[in-house]
């Protein structure tokens, strides 16, 4: 299934029903809970020790300490508010999904009548645009150094001059995809001027080696970071868009902190 947020733990109501286990009881009941939000699902019982790291002859005490947190149907254990946390995530990432192709079609439906009246005013140098397009590199690094000052190479490129002033140049989009369960979209899309990080975008960061500093970034950031992306046509996945954004934010902030002098 997909991959779920992170799971909530309640750590005051954890300790309060759980003070009477013994530290392998406990062990054994948090590797329990983790593996049934990992996959989603009840446990079978003929997995329970294995998954819980107990050897069969410990199992069956341990077993009658950790039946009290969970439903014996025969089969499986269910556990009621893990089951009820399941439910809700889910139910937030359906409607994230929705909304998220909502917006899609909302767009496609936009740029189509954007370019059924852009055709009636555009004239025609499609010989010109297909020689200048050839000769441009179609490379696509994930590292771009244009990108981590984005407002001020936007500015550059609306103070230069303009080659074929009849014809309306605007780059392809990509629109992202998104799948049933799935808060975040799939495989390589173009910049949107709605697209957000992702809600772990500093536990991410951080995996990178990229320390994102107090706030993770500001909203004039990220509009400039979109603005540019948007213009310039470009395809990333999720993670290189964040990747990208994150050197981003580095680099402003960077250059708005004063030059320290020595004394």
């Amino acid at each position: 299934m997909a991959t779920l947020p992170y799971m909530q733990l309640y750590i005051a109501d954890y300790l309060a029903d759980t003070m009477h286990l013994s530290a392998e009881e406990h062990g054994a009941y948090l590797l329990l809970m983790f593996n049934y939000w990992q996959t989603g699902r009840a446990i079978p019982k003929n997995r329970l020790a294995k998954i819980a790291r107990i050897s069969s002859e410990r199992w069956g005490a341990v077993e009658e300490s950790l039946r009290e947190f969970f439903i014996d149907n025969g089969t499986e254990w269910t556990h009621e508010r893990i089951e009820n946390d399941l439910a809700a995530v889910r139910d937030v990432l359906a409607k994230k999904s929705a909304a998220g192709k909502a917006s899609v079609q909302s767009r496609r439906n936009r740029k189509k009548t954007q370019a059924a009246s852009g055709s009636n005013t555009c004239s025609t140098g499609v010989g010109s645009v297909f020689k200048q397009e050839a000769n441009k590199k179609g490379t696509n690094k994930d590292i771009d150094l244009k990108e981590l000052n984005p407002t001020h190479n936007a500015c550059a490129r609306a103070s230069a001059p303009v080659s074929q002033p009849g014809i309306m140049q605007q780059p392809v989009v990509t629109e992202p995809e998104y799948r049933e369960g799935l808060n975040e979209p799939i495989g390589k899309f173009s910049m949107m001027d709605d697209w957000h990080p992702s809600l772990d975008f500093r536990q991410r960061a951080a995996q990178w080696g990229v320390a994102l500093p107090e706030p993770e970034y500001l909203p004039t950031e990220l509009v400039a970071f979109r603005d540019y992306w948007t213009s310039e046509g470009k395809v990333f996945t999720q993670i290189q868009w964040e990747q990208k954004f994150a050197r981003h934010v580095n680099h402003v902030r960077a250059k708005a902190k004063p030059a320290s002098r020595g004394e």
